[in-house]
């Protein structure tokens, strides 16, 4: 492959990745709305019109709009552009460092990480609609398209993950009498495990909780993570996430912030931890093997 042609397939790899952002964008906006994936075309959530072609354009529509919708001058939130961008630099550097294939599955792991990341702390679910779509679609990819991972490594990955999650969570349900993991986190970390086997499940874990923990603490002095856009989460995506089971956490009795009952998304944190294994796994497995 020439010099040329590199940075030409990075270049449309690049703009894929940002057309591929754009429609996470619509995941995370309509799928907990229950809004179709198709129609009505993209629309602006303060005045309902329809975009025109040039304020749908990835990163661009953003930049020369300058974060405002073209009809109304209502604010986009920026992390319709950070979106785009961040999954238009993930394409092209998988399309850099990885064969083909490779690159192609752990940029589809990444896609619905970061969908799963924005539903799950917009929300507080994880909708099984992605999860459970990804966890077979990870074990061909794991089989076919990423030796570094294998069959063998995804199918423990996928009892590991899964397992041990669920069993977290019924000790803390049983322990504290209200739910601490949710059944959406559980079969996240069943997909993570097929797209990146059992040492994947090892690193999104220990790390995940890492950014969970800082992310509590910074919930917490803030004064509570924010809270879900509409006052009750749709009923058909509660059905099939297993929304809360038990008592609500207990009410800190002095009104205040407290780190112990700060209900924090844990969603959004695992997807974290699990693209950026997807990401650098070989750096990360020559880093770790070279100790």
């Amino acid at each position: 492959m020439t010099a040329v042609s590199r940075d030409l397939g990075a270049l449309f790899a690049f703009a894929l990745g940002a057309c591929v952002g754009s429609f996470v964008n619509v995941v995370a906006y309509r799928m907990p709305r229950e809004i179709s994936l198709a129609t009505p075309r993209s629309f602006c959530p303060h005045c309902d019109r329809p975009l025109p072609m040039r304020a749908n354009i990835p990163i661009f529509a953003y930049l020369g709009l300058r974060g405002r919708c073209l009809m109304c001058g209502g604010p986009i939130p920026f992390r319709y552009f950070l979106t785009e961008l961040t999954l238009a630099v993930a394409a092209a550097y998988l399309y850099l460092f990885f064969p083909p294939a490779d690159a192609f599955a752990r940029f589809a792991l990444c896609a619905a990480l970061y969908a799963i990341g924005l539903i799950d702390y917009d929300w507080r679910v994880i909708p099984n609609l992605i999860t459970f779509a990804g966890i077979p679609l990870g074990l061909a990819a794991a089989a076919l398209a990423m030796p570094e991972v294998g069959p063998r490594s995804a199918m423990i990955g996928v009892v590991a993950g899964a397992g041990v999650l669920f069993l977290t969570g019924e000790a803390y349900l049983l322990l504290r009498g209200h739910e601490g993991v949710g059944m959406g986190d559980v079969w996240l970390l069943g997909m993570v495990g097929a797209f990146l086997g059992w040492q994947g499940v090892l690193f999104t874990l220990f790390f995940g909780s890492i950014f969970g923990t800082i992310g509590g603490i910074a919930f917490a002095l803030a004064g509570g993570a924010p809270a879900p856009p509409e006052a009750v989460v749709p009923e058909a995506i509660a059905e099939v996430t297993g929304a809360r089971r038990g008592a609500p956490p207990p009410e800190n009795p002095d009104g205040g912030p407290s780190l112990m009952r700060t209900e924090v998304p844990f969603g959004p944190f695992l997807a974290l931890a699990a693209a950026i294994y997807g990401l650098f796994q070989p750096q990360l497995a020559h880093w770790y093997l070279s100790r």
